[in-house]
């Protein structure tokens, strides 16, 4: 059974291309131009997953996906908006959405952003006992499940907070990038990798059983494993 999405964009012509791309990956889609068009679609059909614009006529994107996460705990929340400073993404993230794009977005990098919050909100329970990492921004560390405790660098814990703002869901390479303070289109893009590289092999060293890092080709990374942040150290 297909993934049942509601796409939220006032942009007609928009709009009606991604739902046209995401039908073509195999998702159920309905177009809605604003929160009262998908209320109404959601009271009548229901759906998995939104795709939410912010700038939109009537309730903002913002007091729609604040409003859903009290109503609707267990909806998947995708915000693809051009609001792109690093404050907007902060608000939409504690709004409730589950991951932040900012257009424009290839339609791949949507595609698996959507899987990745669908994989997540379907996943059974985590094993009892501590199965999360630990990061100390402050102290410049972070901990492993088992304890180990990994130093890391002022760039490895930007990339790693990062990271944890999007829980297991794949966080794109602009995204990244813009968290270290670069301009995603001037910066070269093998710096990145490198410096994901380098923080691989350390936290691998630390956890040989299971790397938590994984690469996205043609996206961006993913921490595979729940990462939390230590808000006293922070």
């Amino acid at each position: 059974m297909s993934t049942s999405i509601a796409l939220v964009e006032d942009d007609e012509d928009l709009r009606d291309e991604m739902c046209f791309q995401l039908c073509r990956a195999g998702f159920s889609v309905f177009g809605c131009e604003d929160g009262v068009s998908l209320d109404r679609h959601l009271l009548e059909h229901g759906c998995a997953l939104v795709v939410l614009d912010l700038g939109l006529a009537g309730e903002d994107g913002l007091s729609i996906a604040a409003r859903l996460r009290r109503e609707r705990p267990g909806l998947g929340i995708v915000m693809l908006t051009a609001r792109g400073r690093l404050q907007d993404r902060l608000s939409g993230l504690e709004s409730g959405a589950d991951a932040y794009l900012v257009k424009p977005v290839d339609i791949r990098e949507l595609i698996a952003v959507i899987q990745t919050v669908m994989r997540r909100l379907v996943a059974p329970p985590p094993a009892p006992g501590r199965q999360e990492w630990l990061l100390r921004s402050r102290s410049m560390e972070i901990v492993s499940p088992d304890g180990t405790v990994v130093s890391i660098s002022g760039m490895e814990a930007t990339l790693l907070r990062e990271m944890a703002t999007q829980g297991t869901d794949v966080v794109p390479r602009r995204q990244l990038i813009e968290a270290l303070g670069h301009d995603y289109l001037l910066f070269d893009q093998r710096r990145l990798d490198t410096a994901v590289s380098r923080l691989r092999h350390k936290l691998d060293e630390a956890c040989p059983d299971k790397s938590p890092i994984r690469a996205v080709r043609g996206v961006g990374y993913v921490f595979a494993m729940p990462l939390r942040v230590d808000q006293a150290n922070a």
